[in-house]
């Protein structure tokens, strides 16, 4: 009994959604690299959904063989590349936001400010805080930055494939609000992560279409 038990998988609705959205994404991530015509933009969304799926992963292991969170050794080690994870997601997505939204700001300044966000991120979640609700402080004003650059790209140049991102980003937001809330369908055979898992999947979805609508000339 004590082997099957260390053996145990925990929270099986969060790690089955988890490993859902990693394989949704990493799919998604390999049908919008290998599309015809892939530029700057296509490879900035491989970059993002890689990642993604890389954060659904690794948190689905975190999830199924660390009941105790961060407050082990082990289960911190496992939580570090969820972390790292979502910081390669948030800065993918200021670098874009910056590239789309201030092109004549020179190569070296934009990567200057994610080089600092992502340095300031690495450094507060991994050595004073690494709760998910930090990982969002960090992430939620990029989201909602990048969100605010789609919009505008996708009023101004009329595309659907902008429309697509910046509704993909507003529902993200709006997922992790919900799981902030601990909003859930049932506490214990789906909590609030399993929604949030669910909701980032209809994300990645219409993420996908997004960058897929986005000529590369913009």
């Amino acid at each position: 009994m004590s082997g099957a038990s260390a053996f145990a998988i925990h929270d099986p609705d969060v790690v089955l959604t988890d490993l859902a959205l990693a394989l949704l994404g990493a799919w998604l991530g390999w049908r919008l690299g290998t599309a015809p015509g892939r530029g700057p933009m296509a490879r900035s969304g491989v970059l993002v959904m890689g990642a993604l799926a890389s954060a659904a992963f690794w948190g689905a292991t975190f999830h199924a063989f660390f009941p105790a969170g961060t407050r082990t050794a082990s289960g911190f080690m496992a939580w570090i590349p969820v972390v790292l994870s979502i910081l390669v997601v948030a800065s993918a997505l200021l670098e874009l936001g910056l590239r789309v939204a201030a092109p004549r700001l020179p190569a070296t300044g934009r990567h200057a400010i994610v080089a600092t966000y992502a340095a300031a991120f690495a450094a507060v979640a991994l050595l004073i805080d690494a709760s998910f609700a930090t990982i969002v402080r960090f992430y939620a004003p990029v989201l909602v930055l990048f969100l605010i650059v789609a919009a505008g790209q996708a009023v101004r140049a009329r595309s659907a494939g902008w429309t697509l991102i910046a509704v993909s980003f507003a529902i993200s937001l709006a997922a992790a609000a919900l799981q902030q809330a601990r909003v859930s369908i049932h506490p214990e055979h789906f909590d609030h992560n399993a929604v949030y898992h669910v909701l980032q999947g209809l994300a990645l979805v219409l993420l996908y279409r997004g960058f897929r609508g986005v000529p590369e000339t913009a």
